[in-house]
């Protein structure tokens, strides 16, 4: 079955799928400039076991309060002493929310920090900005990329996603950036479906693969092409599993098997 018929007759999964997705947390909010602050956030920490990553969320969120822009304005993040995730320690995790406390009192929000910078060239204007936040320096590179040509910046263009898209999953709150200008967040999921379905010609999950991803899809909807990513993430890589290659298990889990 082709992607976009698969899709319509799946929609009404997608909604469940959601729970399941770190999308769920900007449901929490309803002004702009929370939902923006808890965007980035469970965004930039999407990445382990996702039943591991939620938890921390969860409770990263409930030490900020109801407001996580007001969290940031205030600037005292003693309470984050202690918490962790992987990677980054609670130090870690201080530096990041000064980083966004700064970027508050210059720009007032994320989005229109982006908006300074962004001249058509995503990765130009992430790339803008964390010279403006940190100069030469090398703080947080997890979080604020710096330059390189092969990063595919997934989790921020996964973020992008959700600020600029809007659907019953994404809550496009930026009118600055055209949805058909998104680069697909290039998680293992997607990564393995295009490989699979021939789409990525390289072996890694490379910005060079997002782009073959993104132009694939663009096939399928030049002016939203991330139209289906979260379709493909939840119903074909995690709900079937897809590990990259065709087998004979496709036939009965895979929505889009085809010969």
């Amino acid at each position: 079955m082709g992607i976009i018929e698969a899709y319509e007759k799946d929609k009404y999964n997608l909604l469940e799928a959601k729970k399941n997705d770190p999308v769920i947390f900007l449901d929490n909010y309803t002004d702009e400039k929370d939902m923006e602050v808890a965007g980035f956030l469970a965004s930039q920490f999407a990445y382990g076991r996702i039943e591991v990553f939620k938890r921390f969320l969860k409770e990263l969120f409930k030490k900020m309060g109801q407001s996580p822009y007001e969290f940031i304005r205030a600037g005292d993040f003693t309470c984050l002493s202690g918490m962790y995730y992987r990677f980054q320690k609670d130090s870690d995790l201080i530096m990041l929310f000064m980083a966004l406390k700064k970027i508050s009192e210059g720009f007032d929000t994320l989005g229109n920090m982006i908006k300074k910078f962004y001249r058509g060239d995503i990765r130009q204007t992430l790339w803008s900005a964390r010279r403006y936040i940190f100069h030469n320096s090398n703080d947080l590179t997890f979080f604020f990329p710096a330059p390189s040509p092969s990063n595919p910046m997934k989790r921020w263009c996964l973020f992008l996603r959700w600020m600029v898209r809007k659907d019953e999953i994404d809550k496009g709150i930026w009118g600055f950036i055209d949805k058909k200008d998104l680069i697909v967040p290039l998680d293992a999921n997607i990564f393995k479906i295009g490989r699979c379905l021939g789409w990525i010609k390289t072996k890694n999950p490379t910005f060079k693969a997002a782009i073959e991803v993104t132009e694939a899809l663009r096939r399928l909807s030049p002016e939203d092409p991330l139209k289906y990513d979260f379709f493909l993430c939840h119903r074909v890589g995690i709900a079937a599993g897809c590990r990259g290659v065709k087998s004979k298990e496709c036939r009965d889990r895979c929505l889009i098997f085809e010969q």
